[in-house]
Protein backbone atom coordinates (compact mmCIF):
# COMPACT_ATOMS: atom_id res chain seq x y z
CA UNK A 1 0.00 0.00 0.00
CA UNK A 2 2.92 2.29 0.90
CA UNK A 3 4.16 2.03 -2.61
CA UNK A 4 0.52 2.51 -4.53
CA UNK A 5 -0.14 5.75 -2.04
CA UNK A 6 3.25 7.34 -2.68
CA UNK A 7 2.79 6.90 -6.28
CA UNK A 8 -0.59 8.09 -6.53
CA UNK A 9 0.95 11.16 -4.68
CA UNK A 10 3.74 11.79 -7.22
CA UNK A 11 1.59 11.26 -10.36
CA UNK A 12 -0.94 13.88 -9.22
CA UNK A 13 2.07 16.77 -8.46
CA UNK A 14 2.84 15.78 -12.37
CA UNK A 15 -0.35 16.08 -13.35
CA UNK A 16 -0.89 19.68 -11.92
CA UNK A 17 2.25 20.23 -13.38
CA UNK A 18 1.28 19.20 -16.70
CA UNK A 19 -2.18 20.58 -16.68
CA UNK A 20 -1.83 23.83 -14.82
CA UNK A 21 2.20 24.63 -15.14
CA UNK A 22 5.21 24.89 -12.83
CA UNK A 23 3.70 28.02 -10.47
CA UNK A 24 0.26 25.57 -9.34
CA UNK A 25 3.01 22.38 -9.21
CA UNK A 26 4.99 24.86 -6.60
CA UNK A 27 2.35 25.60 -4.89
CA UNK A 28 0.34 22.07 -4.39
CA UNK A 29 3.62 20.47 -3.68
CA UNK A 30 4.75 22.98 -0.93
CA UNK A 31 1.31 22.43 0.44
CA UNK A 32 1.76 19.33 0.31
CA UNK A 33 4.91 19.06 2.17
CA UNK A 34 2.80 21.58 5.03
CA UNK A 35 0.10 18.59 4.66
CA UNK A 36 2.89 15.80 5.66
CA UNK A 37 4.25 17.95 8.51
CA UNK A 38 0.71 18.72 10.15
CA UNK A 39 -0.26 14.77 10.23
CA UNK A 40 3.32 14.09 11.21
CA UNK A 41 2.77 16.60 14.67
CA UNK A 42 -1.23 15.47 15.16
CA UNK A 43 0.93 11.79 15.23
CA UNK A 44 3.61 12.73 17.90
CA UNK A 45 0.78 14.57 19.59
CA UNK A 46 -1.17 11.36 19.61
CA UNK A 47 1.81 9.46 21.13
CA UNK A 48 2.85 12.11 23.62
CA UNK A 49 -0.65 12.15 25.15
CA UNK A 50 -0.19 8.03 25.28
CA UNK A 51 3.04 8.64 27.29
CA UNK A 52 2.91 12.12 29.09
CA UNK A 53 6.11 11.58 30.15
CA UNK A 54 7.64 12.09 26.70
CA UNK A 55 5.93 15.04 26.61
CA UNK A 56 9.20 17.35 26.35
CA UNK A 57 10.37 15.43 23.66
CA UNK A 58 7.41 16.79 21.10
CA UNK A 59 8.52 19.94 18.84
CA UNK A 60 6.22 21.47 16.83
CA UNK A 61 6.72 22.29 13.27
CA UNK A 62 7.40 25.74 12.36
CA UNK A 63 4.03 26.14 9.88
CA UNK A 64 3.75 29.40 8.59
CA UNK A 65 -0.03 31.17 8.88
CA UNK A 66 -1.81 30.48 5.82
CA UNK A 67 -0.20 27.54 4.82
CA UNK A 68 -3.51 25.80 5.54
CA UNK A 69 -5.69 27.52 3.06
CA UNK A 70 -9.16 25.41 2.44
Amino acid sequence: MTDELLIRVLTRLLRVHDELGPNAFEEAAQRSLVAIAVSVQAEANRRADLHPEGIEDVIPFPIRPGHLKP
